[in-house]
């Protein structure tokens, strides 16, 4: 898989960005819409992802998590950070090992994604498996991914812009920039439900960011901003603070509401048509 091909910066504004990708949108008259947002860990697109499908009827949310491959094996850590994945504080090891595995790539299918995504840009249903990021593991539940019933797909996660069939598959690419402090921040917020606010797994999480977390998002997800047709800034540290109160945010959400109302009221007149 190859990150790094190709980039080439947006150079839309934003001012014209909405009215320009509609009105070439529209052109192509496509069944269904999908979104991709793309960042850094700790950078917000979960909850972004949650606030657009909950504004926007007629959608659904694609994690990447749900593409990620159950770790079948403890594979050798660097040398220099392999000392703290002892039992620390309640901080296992297994959990550890996945916090790190996360932050690679190829611990993602993205043949299985971009095939799921492929069925649905044709039409067909796609299942989606569950999978519980605290639990490290899949439920064994499967979510079912309509075109029939679902105008707009909301993708998430970190290295969506980074392989290209599956990027070729996104018909608006967005990613979210925050200040990597903020990450941080949120990223250790995130992970004391493990850490339990021992001083000796904090450091843990720390190195597992200073050694894996930090080098993959310089290496893989940040380089891949300049794919992206949009930049959402969720410049937020409180988690009651939200982003759609920004207006770029705002003008999204109206967008995307008027592609789906469209179609499912193109839907509506060609059920009567075919009656």
């Amino acid at each position: 898989m190859n990150f790094l091909d190709n980039i080439a910066s947006p150079q839309i504004s934003k001012k014209t960005f909405f009215h320009e990708f509609t009105e070439n949108f529209e052109q192509k008259k496509p069944k269904i819409m999908i979104v991709g947002l793309c960042g850094g860990q700790g950078g917000g697109k979960t909850k972004l992802s949650k606030i657009l499908c909950k504004n926007i009827p007629n959608s659904a949310i694609i994690e990447e998590r749900s593409y990620f491959k159950t770790i079948t094996s403890k594979r050798k850590l660097s040398y220099d950070i392999e000392p703290l994945f002892d039992e620390v504080g309640g901080y296992s090891k297994d959990r550890k090992l996945f916090v790190v595995e996360l932050s690679n790539p190829q611990s993602y299918d993205y043949e299985k994604f971009y095939q799921d995504l492929k069925s649905l840009k044709e039409g067909k249903p796609a299942s989606i498996r569950i999978f519980k990021e605290d639990l490290g593991a899949y439920t064994g539940d499967e979510c079912v991914i309509d075109p029939n019933e679902i105008s707009l797909v909301i993708l998430e996660g970190y290295f969506l812009f980074g392989d290209k069939n599956v990027r070729d598959l996104i018909d608006l690419k967005i990613y979210v920039e925050i200040d990597d402090d903020i990450r941080l921040s949120r990223l250790l917020v995130n992970e004391n439900k493990f850490l339990k606010n021992n001083s000796v797994a904090v450091m843990n999480f720390f190195m597992i960011y200073k050694n894996y977390i930090k080098p993959s998002y310089e290496q893989y997800i940040a380089p891949t901003k300049q794919r992206a047709q949009l930049i959402l800034l969720n410049y937020t540290i409180r988690d009651d603070e939200v982003i759609d109160g920004d207006e770029t945010f705002e003008s999204l959400i109206v967008m995307l509401k008027s592609f789906v109302k469209q179609r499912r009221t193109q839907e509506k007149v060609n059920i009567k048509s075919n009656k």
